[in-house]
């Protein structure tokens, strides 16, 4: 059969339980309270899980009549025993309990520790029973699948265990733990229990008497069978019985009534009283009718696989398979999903309530008194809580199916369980018949069970698992087999279960009774054995209550918990106020009754325990009978007696004196700490010791003789102004000790107010510390004072040491570029004249040196702050353009191409910081990258451009894209242009970038090449416009006058062997007198300027001497060495062009046709 169909029937069969459980709850919501007995007992059926339909079978084919007892236990304790369970609910009705650790809780006193106990234990104790569920689940869905697929659906991590237990979780959620109140009967859910008892009924007699039927025929043809099967009938024969077998039967009865979810279906949600008798005789044969077919189907399945290598707890499912009956084995698995999902339904119901009532409410009012969340909704948070609990439990279940599940058989398993939730029955069942059951007995009794079952049972099924050596077991701990599990105190050749049962229940019976008898009872707890021996209430009799509180009081704490619509249905039945204001109703007194109903809602909500301390902190004087006024009297003396003890210690520990004086200024108590720091001699102060006579002793010792302080200091007491009010102030006695004396006020109805409590502090080490806190001040500050001096002058001496090196690195490189560019103009001339490869080869050299020279004045300039960023709106294709065509040719000379991606965005930048910034990134790509292409284009990131250089080269690793943006530092370049710079353009572009505040980024992989970027803010601000420079391309310079202004005569020369190479006619001089002469009165075309001239004469002077005498129209430049940026604004402001050297012939001669053009345009003009 197809998984899909198998998934789709399963599914189809939980929707029809959400809509049985649905309409339940929709009838029950319109007031159908009818008794329903039939429903109440098949609800029982929720003890039959899939160890009932799955396990019995296989039990009977390994044991015989071992499948037996767990269902002979259950038919003697509801058949016969049935009036425990009618008393049980009816106190539980009396008591309002939600659970069974709830019920054990009121009878003990209502202690919540033993609650949380029986809450831990149950939890722990389930978590297997509820992992066998979703294992039968599995592994018939496993089987069911396989049969077609031919695959091991095991091996899907989850499968379908998972998704059982989430469907599970989610059905829980909706119908059972839809409100706050635990107690609330869940009518939806148990018509769908109820449904889910008859088809797991149903499917066990059909399947299993097609079975039997189809295998056998008739009942002769079986006994026949059985009888000519010699293994079988040695499994069922009688006096194969051992003491397991009774141990399982007395396991079995107590587990039908301490099984939580066994609890809840037939105490918290009987309807009616009556119900119990009826199930007397409904669940006994119930159990019989689902186990008719049990040992036929044992035997069928034994006949048909006598190999043994078949799950025996699988032959509900594996039979119909074997025989080609597809949809009889679909019909078992439709059974089994009922059984277990049917208890672990209800399981995490009862499971979830314990958990929220008994361990997480008390800890969050013991944490958390007064969170304001839980004040104002406690509803929610509670709802909260028991849902967060069902999903904890669901998954806890999963791992714990997920670790266990393979390695134990069904009725191991679920037999485990029954033990541990056994040993609640001493203190369940001893707490109705016996009225010296204590609390310590029940918490001793259940400790010592849990422990015995965990060390007799728990822990030998680790070694059955294979997680714990089976030698480790049979030695027992430290080699002592005494304390062996298997065989504790020398006990052997007994069975497991038979042990485990001797050494869990047989302690906590013991301890359960010694300790009890041991201890005294506390009166709560003598008042509820009497209630639920007796069944009377504790009302009975006198009416009793609080004489402030009203109903309305009541009322108003109900809503809080259970929320409006509850609390105002229980109070309208209380009142008889079906219709109308119900706040009239409130107005009237408590009484006792009106208690009781507010501790029984409330118990519903956060359980019988923590419902009492919440009332109880509402009502503050309760009338009570004699005796029960004079047992709370004896607990509240011996309460009070304990706190007064408590304070005296607390007192008498604390470092301060402290003394408390009535309004008459006596002393009404102190402390020993205040006769130590006053120094009173033994026995001066009494009970009724005035305050001035305190003070008269110690001013005779001279502590008070300064100035009138002590007349002060009464005075500070008796002036009315100020006796209501706190004082503080400090005393220096004689020796330096230094006391703090606060005195507050008492609250008083006296007009003149009452007495004071005054604390004395020696705070003679805070005085000092702050003393030396004092001078370390003052010492800091004197220390700071000259650490800021000597700060200042180091700064002042790096700075003077800075600008000296400015200085230096400027004239150093205007007196290193001057010969550089003489020579440069030199080979200039000669390659005019010749194309030597050896000229050109120089020429390269020169420029290299030339660039090295640019690159570390840039640094310098720098980091000295000469560099100032003027960031201007600019269009950034005006940038990218100049240089594509820049540097397109000198990628083709390497060989690369360059591509340059159009963008029309507006930025705001310092357009020469960014050019050169950009003109570095082009520069590093052709020279590291020996073929293929290089890409500059651009990219909006937000509100900025990520204007980009990509090349091909060989890549950066990352652990070195640190270092290249570090001084000198070049990485390893093969190509031919290795060597050449030092390692300067990359530390350039992060210090230009830091002080334009842009963002630089590297991206690059190990041979595919790398991306260098630089982030520049967008901007919507309108671009200035600027002036279109014409710039003539070749234009001939035949003729064209040329005055060259050259102190340096090397340069002056070369200069004028270039011009004359470009036929220009050419006259140079030193100074402007010396041009005047050898112009002999004609007028040059253009004047070509150094800035530093002889005799401190510039340029720009020079110029306006020359244009005073030939006319101011004259186009002129001057070409320098000298990059300061005065030396730029100088020559700006006298409206010249700039050239720095050395120049570039090509740079020069275009320079000269802008002045001609520029020339000819003023001419024009």
């Amino acid at each position: 059969m197809e998984s899909w169909f198998i998934l789709a029937a399963s599914l189809a069969y939980l929707l029809s339980l959400f809509a049985i459980a649905w309409y339940g709850d929709r009838t029950g919501n319109h007031g159908s309270d009818r008794r329903t007995p039939w429903l109440y007992a098949l609800s029982f059926g929720v003890y039959c899980t899939s160890w009932t339909f799955y396990g019995a079978v296989g039990r009977a084919a390994t044991g015989g009549f071992y499948f037996l007892p767990i269902y002979i236990g259950p038919i003697l304790m509801i058949g016969l025993g049935w009036p425990v369970l009618a008393r049980i609910v009816r106190v539980a009705k009396s008591e309002n309990v939600v659970s069974i650790s709830d019920f054990l809780s009121a009878r003990y006193g209502k202690s919540r520790s033993l609650a949380a106990l029986v809450t831990i234990a149950a939890v722990i104790g389930l978590l297997p029973y509820i992992a066998l569920q979703l294992k039968a689940i599995s592994v018939s869905f496993e089987i069911l699948a396989g049969a077609s697929l031919g695959t091991d659906l095991s091996q899907m991590p989850g499968g379908t265990a998972l998704m059982a237990a989430l469907l599970m979780a989610a059905f829980a959620i909706l119908f059972g733990v839809r409100s706050v109140s635990a107690n609330e009967h869940h009518r939806g859910l148990m018509m769908a229990i109820a449904a889910e008892s008859v088809v797991k009924l149903a499917a066990a007699l059909g399947v299993g008497g097609a079975i039997a039927f189809s295998v056998f025929g008739d009942p002769a043809t079986f006994i026949d069978a059985a009888v000519r099967n010699p293994g079988f009938l040695e499994l069922i024969r009688l006096d194969s019985i051992g003491t397991d077998w009774w141990v399982a039967c007395l396991l079995s009865a107590l587990a039908i009534l301490c099984l939580p979810r066994q609890f809840h279906v037939a105490v918290v949600e009987n309807t009616h009283g009556g119900d119990v008798r009826s199930s007397a005789k409904l669940f006994p044969a119930y159990l019989v009718a689902i186990n008719l077919f049990v040992l036929p189907v044992a035997l069928a399945g034994l006949m048909l696989f006598p190999d043994g290598t078949t799950n025996a707890d699988t032959f509900m499912v594996s039979i119909p398979l074997s025989q080609g009956w597809p949809w009889l084995a679909l019909a078992a698995f439709i059974g089994g999903l009922s059984a277990a999902t049917s208890m672990i339904l209800v399981e995490m119901v009862a499971l979830s309530t314990m958990i929220c009532n008994d361990v997480a409410v008390p800890l969050l009012m013991a944490l958390r008194p007064d969170d304001r969340r839980l004040r104002d909704d406690p509803a929610g948070i509670l709802l909260l809580v028991r849902r967060s609990a069902v999903i904890v439990l669901v998954l806890l279940s999963y791992g714990c199916y997920r670790l266990i599940g393979p390695a134990f058989p069904l009725a191991t398993i679920g037999m485990m369980s029954f033990t541990a939730v056994a040993q609640f029955a001493p203190a369940l069942l001893g707490g109705l018949i016996w009225s010296r059951a204590s609390r310590s007995g029940a918490f001793a009794g259940i400790c010592a069970g849990f422990l015995g079952w965990a060390y007799t049972m728990l822990l030998p099924s680790f070694a059955d698992a294979g997680w714990l050596a089976s030698s480790a077991l049979r030695e027992g701990p430290f080699g002592l087999t005494g304390l062996s599990p298997v065989a504790l105190a020398g006990i052997t050749g007994i069975d497991p279960l038979t042990n485990a049962a001797l050494w869990s229940l047989g302690p906590n019976l013991l301890l359960f009774v010694v300790v009890s008898l041991l201890t005294r009872p506390s009166t709560l707890e003598r008042q509820q054995a009497a209630r639920f021996m007796s069944l009377r209430r504790a009302s009975d009799g006198e009416p009793h209550g609080p004489r402030g509180a009203t109903l309305a009081d009541l009322h108003d704490l109900a809503v809080r918990y259970v929320g409006q619509p509850r609390a105002d249905a229980a109070f309208r039945r209380f009142t008889g106020v079906a219709d109308g204001d119900l706040r009239t109703a409130l107005l009237t007194r408590t009484d006792g009754e009106a208690i009781q109903l507010t501790e029984r809602l409330l118990a519903g909500a956060v359980g019988s325990a923590s419902a009492r301390v919440v009332v109880a902190g509402l009502l503050s004087d309760r009338r009570l009978s004699r005796t029960d006024a004079r047992s709370i009297i004896d607990e509240a003396s011996r309460a009070i007696l304990k706190q007064h003890e408590l304070l005296r210690a607390t007192v008498e520990n604390v470092p301060q004196g402290i003394a408390v004086f009535d309004e008459d200024w006596r002393v009404a108590t102190w402390n020993n700490q205040f006769l130590v720091l006053l120094n009173l001699p033994d026995g001066f102060v009494q009970v009724g010791t005035s305050l001035q006579d305190i003070v008269g002793l110690i001013a005779r010792r001279g502590e008070y003789g300064r100035n009138g302080e002590i007349e002060t200091l009464l005075e500070r007491r008796s002036d009315p102004r100020r006796r209501n009010k706190p004082d503080v102030y400090e005393r220096v006695r004689p020796d330096g000790t230094v006391l703090e004396i606060a005195t507050n006020p008492m609250p008083s109805s006296k007009p003149g107010g009452g007495g004071f409590v005054a604390v004395y502090t020696d705070v003679t080490e805070r005085h000092r510390a702050a003393a030396a806190l004092r001078e370390a001040n003052e010492s800091l500050e004197r220390r700071i004072e000259e650490r800021t001096h000597a700060l200042s002058e180091a700064k002042a001496e790096a700075e003077r040491a800075n600008r000296g090196k400015t200085r230096f690195l400027a004239a150093a490189s205007h007196d290193l570029l001057q010969p550089l560019h003489a020579a440069r103009l030199f080979l200039s001339a000669l390659g005019e004249r010749n194309g030597d490869s050896a000229i050109r080869q120089i020429d390269a050299s020169l420029r290299s040196v030339e660039q090295i020279l640019g690159d570390l004045l840039d640094v310098s300039k720098i980091d000295s702050g000469v560099v100032k960023p003027n960031p201007v709106p600019m269009r950034i294709e005006e940038l990218l353009k100049p240089l594509g065509e820049e540097f397109t040719v000198l990628a083709s000379r390497h060989g690369l191409g360059l591509r340059v991606v159009d963008c029309s965005a507006t930025v705001r930048s310092d357009p020469t910081l960014l050019r050169r910034i950009l003109q570095n990134y082009l520069a590093n790509a052709v020279r590291y990258t020996r073929t293929g292409r290089i890409l500059l284009g651009c990219r909006r990131r937000g509100n900025f451009l990520s204007i980009e250089v990509w090349d091909t080269g060989p890549g950066i690793p990352e652990h070195k894209v640190p270092e290249i943006f570090m001084e000198f530092r070049q990485l390893d370049n093969d190509g031919d242009d290795r060597g050449k710079g030092l390692g300067l353009g990359l530390a350039i572009v992060e210090r230009l970038a830091g002080i334009l505040g842009h963002t630089v980024q590297v991206r690059s992989k190990v041979g595919r090449g790398s991306a260098f970027s630089v982030l520049v803010p967008l901007t919507d601000e309108p671009v200035a416009a600027r002036a279109m420079v014409v710039r003539p391309r070749g234009r001939d310079l035949r003729g064209v006058l040329v005055l060259c202004l050259e102190n340096e005569p090397a340069i002056a020369r070369a200069t004028e062997d270039l011009l004359s190479s470009w036929s220009c006619r050419v006259v140079t001089a030193v100074a402007p007198e010396l041009a005047l002469e050898k112009l002999e009165g004609r007028t040059p075309d253009v004047i070509l300027t150094d800035y530093h001239l002889d005799r401190s004469l510039t340029g720009v002077e020079a110029l306006r001497t020359l244009r005073a005498r030939l006319g101011s129209d004259i186009p002129a430049a001057v070409v320098t060495a000298d990059r300061d940026a005065a030396v730029r604004e100088d020559i700006e402001a006298a409206g010249c062009r700039l050239l720095y050297k050395p120049v570039r012939p090509g740079a020069l001669r275009a320079l000269l046709g802008q002045l001609l053009a520029e020339g000819q345009r003023i001419a024009s003009d």
